[in-house]
């Protein structure tokens, strides 16, 4: 009977999962991590800059200028900000590996 006819026999085999997909599963995980901390950090600073308020972009658009002096704005892009950097932390901290399959054992023939 094959796993597909057979649903149990297909549960009781465990999946195979090499190093690599570990290996890929963590840098993935440090890359997530960092971009994370480092656009939160962004957000979280920034709208409190002179880069935020004095741009040439709001210059030119009286209206955009406004609406980025906002406190209530700028504290909402803060609060986005250290959302992303809880996120980033709360990923690394509750990451799991994968568990590698095994090496398989090479059964020996007994005379």
């Amino acid at each position: 009977m094959s796993p597909a006819e057979n649903p149990q026999a297909a549960a009781e085999q465990p999946a195979s999962i090499s190093r690599l997909t570990v290996w890929r599963a963590r840098i993935y995980l440090v890359i997530f991590v960092i971009f994370c901390i480092e656009l939160g950090l962004l957000l979280a600073v920034l709208p409190w800059t002179r880069l935020w308020t004095d741009n040439d972009l709001l210059l030119s658009y009286p209206g955009l200028r406004t609406l980025a002096h906002n406190t209530f704005l700028r504290g909402c892009i803060t609060g986005l900000g250290l959302i992303d950097v809880w996120l980033g932390i709360w990923e690394a901290v509750h990451y799991h590996d994968p568990k590698p399959e095994p090496p398989e054992e090479q059964t020996v023939a007994r005379l």
